[in-house]
Order: C-alpha cells, then sequence, then structure tokens
C-alpha cells in the first residue's frame, strides 16, 4: 500500500504520515499522475478529504483501479 498526499509542497513539509508520497492535487488536475503501475494499490489523503476525494475521482478517469480516499492525514492514522 502507497500513501499518496494531495495537499501542497508546505502543507506536506509541515507533516506528513512517514514514507508518504506528496503528489499536489494540482499536479493531478492538470492530468500528471504518480509513476505507478495502474493497478498499484494506493491511499490519497489531504487535510479534510475533499481533496483526496477529487483526486480519488480523477485518478480512476485516468485507468487507475485500487484507490482509496482516506480522507484526512489524521483519519488514515487511526
Amino acid at each position: 500500500m502507497i500513501y499518496i498526499d494531495v495537499r501542497t509542497k508546505e502543507e506536506y513539509e509541515g507533516g506528513h504520515i512517514k514514507g508518504a508520497i506528496h503528489h499536489d492535487i494540482m499536479d493531478i488536475m492538470q492530468g500528471v499522475f504518480p509513476e505507478f503501475p495502474k493497478d498499484t494499490e494506493m491511499t490519497l489523503y489531504c487535510e479534510s478529504g475533499n481533496r483526496s476525494m477529487m483526486a480519488k475521482s480523477l485518478l480512476e478517469k485516468a485507468g487507475f483501479t485500487h484507490v482509496i480516499n482516506g480522507g484526512s492525514m489524521s483519519d488514515v492514522l487511526l
């Protein structure tokens, strides 16, 4: 399982889940997707769950098949 933080670079640098990869939602919205096989299991998170929900939808439209909206960082840590 890969954790992807879709918040801004500044938010990510201010604290993130250990081992999480940063991939800003703005990049995803512009069609720049994580460089993983499309069947990679990934959990997305952000501050409240809104951006990760949008990112999940965009990734699925791009063909990614195992994407989970983890919600907020605190939700993922539970």
